[in-house]
């Protein structure tokens, strides 16, 4: 037996920005993702909690990391993000930069510290050609958010002190948090998984969208092997081997307006997520992380036949991937 096959673990982690430092934990935490919105401080609290937030009919706190971490204060802006995460015994906000990706990667190729990590907040570090980022232990945050013994209550140093404190910014927070209280309001019941966040990606001039939680990772198309497979559709490029994980690559300008897609050095694979399944679709190139209200989204009708959604919000003209129906074409499935 292969015991490079035996030893191989692969979790999803969530990749995000705190300054100028990269962090990452367990994909299996995340409830939500969301912007930054208006937070209550009704009284003194551990200098690490910005606020409290109703979430899911509970009142949940939402903690400075940076404090935790003892990283330079910094203050809060409107582009700032929460994400919302479920540990083993209590429910909480961190606030955090930006949001980076969510990868697939081998825990066994993670490096552990080299002294005890048992109450660390840091649980290894993972390295590759791009970056380095610091893997953090959530439950050992949470038992630290939770003590009996970390409550400060100095109003001076508060966390919440670094919230936005301008008129037009205290006016935005409002909106969006009454925004999530109207959005939330008949699905108290239901975990909510980032439906405002997505990644943006160019296909042939046009700026396409999915939803951040069903990216499983992004690979430059010059920089994997593709092994092509006989008697298949045309728009199935072939199959890569990721990681231990064989998926199918589809041309998705192909397969949705019989054009062969253009590759250059800033071509990307990007694998998506749907259930038990994964298909890599090729685009022209990786955007950035936007947040689009869900209320926004209003589909033409004339495209709803189509993966790629069409939708105009701001102005500008976005293609929605419909991952369900996208995932429900027994002809993307090479056996």
């Amino acid at each position: 037996m292969n015991n490079a096959i035996v030893d191989y673990k692969e979790e999803s982690y969530i990749f995000f920005s705190i300054g100028t430092f990269n962090y990452a934990f367990s994909a299996k935490y995340v409830l939500d993702i969301m912007q930054l919105v208006e937070l209550e401080y009704p009284e003194s609290m551990p200098d690490f909690i910005t606020g409290l937030l109703e979430y899911n009919n509970q009142i949940i706190k939402i903690i400075d990391i940076r404090n935790i971490l003892k990283l330079e204060a910094a203050p809060y802006n409107l582009n700032s993000k929460i994400i919302i995460v479920k540990t083993k015994n209590d429910v909480f906000g961190i606030i955090i930069d930006d949001v980076k990706e969510i990868r697939r990667i081998n825990t066994l190729s993670m490096n552990i510290p080299p002294y005890d990590t048992e109450k660390s907040y840091l649980e290894a570090i993972y390295t590759d050609k791009e970056f380095s980022v610091t893997i953090l232990n959530l439950e050992n945050i949470e038992r630290k958010i939770n003590s009996p013994y970390s409550f400060t209550g100095d109003s001076k140093n508060s966390a919440a002190t670094f919230l936005p404190k301008d008129t037009a910014s205290k006016e935005t927070l409002h909106r969006r948090r009454l925004h999530y209280a109207r959005k939330t309001k008949e699905v108290t019941n239901e975990i909510i998984k980032s439906q405002d966040t997505y990644i943006t990606f160019i296909l042939d001039n046009n700026t396409c969208c999915i939803k951040i939680l069903h990216v499983a990772g992004f690979y430059k198309f010059l920089n994997v092997k593709l092994t092509k497979v006989p008697c298949t559709p045309d728009f199935i490029v072939g199959i890569v081997s990721i990681k231990g994980r064989y998926i199918t690559v589809i041309d998705l300008l192909k397969y949705t307006e019989n054009r062969n897609v253009e590759i250059t050095k800033e071509t990307s694979i990007i694998v998506v997520e749907y259930e038990d399944y994964e298909i890599g679709i090729i685009a022209d190139a990786i955007g950035e992380t936007i947040d689009i209200a869900e209320n926004l989204v209003n589909y033409k009708q004339d495209s709803i036949t189509s993966c790629l959604n069409e939708c105009v919000i701001n102005n500008s003209i976005y293609l929605f991937l419909d991952i369900k129906k996208l995932f429900g074409d027994e002809k993307l499935y090479v056996s």
